[in-house]
């Protein structure tokens, strides 16, 4: 199943849009229920089982047998591995493998000039200038609160998309691995087996709704990090305007990285002092992250979307740009854009 040809237009059809609702509504009806993260549950107690699995092996062979029995314990492990790759599969992870969302997006064209994005680019940081009046008077919702304020604006995005059966917005959790989210930098994951929204409960305030629209996106079978990128932003500019700040906040980094330097600092002479400030706050949360964690968890996470047909990796991250710019539906979500 890791090496075996898959055509998206199969998967999207009998997967993403047949069998993966139904999989996610049974387990999410379950796994809403808990308030403990139970990836963590799944990672610990697995971890645990397995040394003590091993351990006993080892020590009941004798010390004539110990090297049989450890080729024996490798085997079974291999086989256990197969086994939750599989059920992987099932629960989620053939989402990697659907039709590429831009293809079934309308394109406006198949290459955007420069003077466009400058032009889009300056027209984002004026629309987050003006959004970040809204953000005084309106205080941030916590994670707990965002199912009620967001949901619905998720579920439009999602109908938009052409989800037959939307997927919930569910209650972020706090994880055990929360320590090592930020020493690593990670803002957030979704839980493969149980479905569940892990968020870094350190991001900042305007940070919380698009990073759990994101991974609201995953849920909703977008495991392309653009993909994902793309749903939550729609997500956030679908909400009121302290949502679609949150939205914007975070795109308009990704649209000056993908111009030249001259223009980014040129552009960037346009952000107002409030955005600057938010801006200068992600930096400073991000700047107590450690290094060798974050370049490991970086590496790690590179090879895992590598080995999930995601060939571009963690520089995934940064794609949405083209589906913001280059599609019909994201050129309609721009002040100015007639819609």
């Amino acid at each position: 199943m890791a090496i075996v040809p898959t055509p998206g237009t199969f998967v999207e059809r009998a997967y993403a849009q047949g069998v993966y609702p139904l999989i996610r509504g049974l387990i999410t009806t379950v796994t809403r229920l808990a308030d403990l993260a139970l990836f963590d549950l799944l990672l610990g107690g697995g971890l645990a089982g397995l040394l003590v699995w091993w351990t006993v092996g080892l020590v009941r062979a004798g010390r004539g047998f110990r090297l049989r029995a450890g080729a024996v314990l490798a085997g079974w492990t291999l086989v256990a591995g197969a086994v939750l790759y599989l059920v992987f599969l099932a629960t989620w992870g053939l989402n990697y493998r659907r039709e590429p969302l831009a293809s079934r997006l309308t394109a406006v064209s198949s290459e955007v000039t420069q003077e466009t994005l400058e032009g889009l680019t300056a027209s984002a940081i004026a629309e987050l200038n003006r959004l970040y009046g809204y953000t005084e008077s309106s205080g941030w919702p916590q994670l707990a609160d965002l199912p009620e304020r967001l949901g619905p604006a998720f579920r439009q995005v999602q109908e938009r998309l052409g989800a037959v059966r939307p997927a919930p917005g569910l209650s972020p959790r706090r994880s055990l691995l929360t320590p090592y989210f930020r020493r690593a930098g990670i803002d957030g994951m979704i839980d493969p087996f149980f479905l569940q929204v892990l968020v870094n409960d350190t991001v900042l305030p305007f940070e919380r709704p698009f990073v759990t629209a994101h991974e609201w996106g995953h849920l909703a079978g977008y495991a392309h990090e653009a993909e994902a990128n793309f749903v939550g932003w729609l997500t956030c500019l679908a909400g009121d305007e302290p949502m679609q700040y949150s939205g914007w906040i975070h795109l308009v980094p990704r649209l000056l990285a993908a111009l030249p330097e001259d223009t980014q600092v040129r552009l960037g002479t346009l952000i107002d002092d409030g955005p600057r400030a938010d801006f200068a706050a992600i930096r400073a949360r991000l700047s107590r992250v450690v290094p060798v964690v974050q370049r490991n968890a970086r590496r790690l996470n590179d090879r895992y979307l590598r080995a999930n047909r995601v060939e571009s990796g963690i520089a995934s991250y940064g794609e949405v740009v083209r589906l913001a710019v280059g599609t019909e539906l994201g050129r309609r979500q721009w002040p100015n854009s007639g819609s």
